[in-house]
């Protein structure tokens, strides 16, 4: 399950820096707001993002203070501070932020993490709702199952499925009512109402405080990091999409070639910095070229993912994929990484193997760039 925290949410910002450049293919900026009917896939960052139109596609965007109102026939993906949904959304939401609400109908799923997060009365999700976060209120109506994790869970709507808690305090309220089991895991038992209505069976198992805890706190980084890095590489490549298309070619035709580079700069960046920092006038080199690198690291690791998400529409025959289905591999192969990552040994020697693929590779670029401009 997931929760956010603060820390996660600067992340997000620092490595979003193309919500400051004017050349994304669609919107950013410090506020952004787009009104009337858009007839494509809608992505945008910045400081304020309302989207108050009527969307044929998706919606993916990320900024500290976002909104989606009217309609949206597709997905809706949104990460920022505070993070609010009214919309009409007939696919699947994802959502991450430090506050969480929503208020609209969703067709299909919901995924929520967040320091609070919220379905409120007007709620709907027509599937599942997978929910984490310090405090969890469901006020809405579920069509499927609930699954959430969490400091404090309060239900008080309608559940047409099992549900599943995990959590510190739960409460159950009068009125809500669950069609079918509850299941649920906490150090104390819940408090349910006599109005409540449980259909199904329920079943309590007493855990100690620490193990909901961490539980909570490790299944919240992993989601929430996955959510950080898709939109990070989903704005990454809308902002350079002929750069990572190129990346994504140069790994095809000298992997090796990328691979070496790739370990070289790894293993010779942080021995250099240590060198400058032991000088006088070497540290506040020191002090840019740091950040820089851990910058690097992290899009080198995207772009190998989209090289991934790439191998794989080759696999499938595909052809030469359009932006979209381009976006929608880099996020299938993001997750079938993720997991993989959680095998002893061999996925950690892949995760580190995919992130020295792409640093070399983007340094790789980045020299024949330099080398083929004019005057150098």
């Amino acid at each position: 399950m997931m929760t956010i925290s603060t820390t996660y949410r600067c992340l997000l910002f620092v490595l979003l820096w193309g919500a400051l450049l004017p050349s994304l293919a669609q919107q950013s900026g410090e506020m952004v707001r787009i009104h009337g009917a858009i007839a494509e896939d809608v992505y945008a960052a910045g400081g304020t993002v309302d989207v108050l139109a009527s969307v044929e596609g998706d919606v993916v965007i990320a900024g500290g203070h976002v909104t989606v109102r009217d309609r949206v026939s597709g997905d809706v993906m949104a990460a920022g501070g505070v993070v609010t949904v009214s919309a009409d959304i007939s696919d699947d939401v994802r959502l991450a932020g430090g506050d969480v609400t929503l208020s609209g109908t969703v067709g299909d799923d919901a995924i929520a993490a967040g320091g609070n997060v919220t379905l409120t009365i007007d709620s709907k999700v027509g599937g599942r709702a997978w929910l984490s976060g310090g405090r969890i209120d469901v006020a809405g109506v579920i069509g499927k199952e609930l699954r959430a994790a969490g400091g404090r869970i309060v239900l008080s709507g309608q559940v047409n499925g099992n549900v599943e808690l995990a959590g510190r305090d739960i409460s159950i309220l009068d009125g809500a009512t669950i069609n079918g089991n509850l299941v649920y895991r906490s150090p104390q038992e819940a408090e349910i109402a006599n109005g409540a209505q449980i259909r199904g069976s329920i079943d309590y198992e007493s855990v100690e405080q620490p193990v909901v805890a961490v539980g909570a706190a490790v299944a919240a980084i992993a989601i929430v990091a996955l959510l950080s890095l898709a939109v990070t590489g989903i704005a990454l490549y809308l902002l350079f999409p002929h750069s990572m298309n190129t990346s994504i070619v140069t790994i095809r035709s000298e992997f090796w070639k990328c691979l070496g580079l790739g370990l070289a700069i790894f293993a010779a960046t942080p021995v250099v910095i240590s060198v400058l920092l032991m000088t006088v006038i070497g540290w506040l080199p020191a002090v840019v070229i740091g950040p820089l690198y851990v910058i690097l690291l992290l899009a080198g690791f995207l772009t190998a993912i989209f090289y991934v998400g790439d191998f794989g529409l080759g696999l499938l025959g595909r052809g030469e994929p359009s932006k979209v289905r381009r976006l929608w591999s880099f996020v299938l192969a993001l997750i079938l990484v993720a997991v993989l990552g959680f095998v002893p040994v061999l996925g950690t020697l892949l995760l580190f193997v995919l992130m020295l693929l792409g640093v070399g590779v983007l340094e790789l670029c980045l020299y024949r760039a330099y080398v083929t401009q004019p005057g150098t």
